[in-house]
């Protein structure tokens, strides 16, 4: 039982990471709720709010 807990641990881990890590990289975000997304939407598929807008890089704050 240690090793699929473990696993679990594992896979809870990982998961957590790319969920970060697809977060940063999204191009698009709801200025309503704060929901990144990768596609353009005409509303926000969270909220509903028509704010979808593209994100400001970090390079365009400098």
């Amino acid at each position: 039982m240690g090793l699929f807990s473990e696993l679990g641990r594992s896979v809870e881990q990982f998961k957590r990471t790319v969920e970060s890590t697809a977060e940063e990289t999204a191009e698009f975000a709801c200025r309503a709720c704060g929901t990144r997304l990768h596609a353009d939407h005409e509303t926000c598929p969270e909220c509903g709010a028509d704010a979808v807008r593209e994100r400001e890089t970090e390079d365009a704050e400098d």
